[in-house]
């Protein structure tokens, strides 16, 4: 009988254990909901940008004017669109993207956009671009939810079966401590 009271056990330590996940994973879930909720709240819809470069640019830019006005740190939504219009004599870039004379070039801004680019649209010879979402989007939670959640349900876990070891097992043991 003792066999079968120990494999009871177990199956109640189990359904503990995937119960303290769920719920754990669950309120992280709706904490982490909460915060996209208001970091995305009144994010606009996608955009396009354009940005025409004159002829004579590279030369002015080259001497530390920002004659295009762009921001050293430039911020996008996820979603938007860049269209660099060279209308200058030599070749302009933006990170991997190059722009030929009287060409021009389409960027479509993701998530994976955003970070720090060599340019020669900036007197700095350098841009950061700043990406945030546009809409819930429930990939940029995942991480959290089930990283954070998992490891909150196994620390609670742990620290209730720690707790019924050191005989704290029933409430009324909490209020004599």
């Amino acid at each position: 009988m003792a066999g079968r009271d120990q494999t009871v056990s177990g199956r109640r330590r189990l359904l503990e254990f995937l119960g303290f996940v769920a719920v754990s994973t669950l309120v992280m879930f709706v904490l982490s909901s909460i915060a996209l909720l208001v970091y995305t709240k009144g994010v606009a819809e996608p955009t396009a940008v354009t940005l025409e470069i004159p002829n004579g640019s590279a030369e002015l830019i080259d001497g530390g004017e920002n004659v295009l006005d762009v921001p050293p740190v430039w911020t996008f939504n996820a979603g938007d669109t860049l269209r660099l219009d060279n209308r200058d004599t030599g070749v302009h870039y933006l990170g991997d993207w190059t722009v030929p004379p009287n060409g021009s070039t389409l960027i479509e801004i993701g998530v994976t956009t955003g970070g720090d680019y060599r340019t020669s649209l900036h007197p700095l010879g350098k841009i950061a671009l700043k990406v945030e979402p546009s809409r819930f989007d429930f990939s940029i939670i995942a991480f959290s939810t089930f990283g954070f959640g998992l490891a909150g349900g196994v620390i609670l876990f742990i620290s209730v079966s720690i707790m019924r070891a050191m005989g704290h097992d029933d409430d009324d043991d909490w209020s004599d401590a």
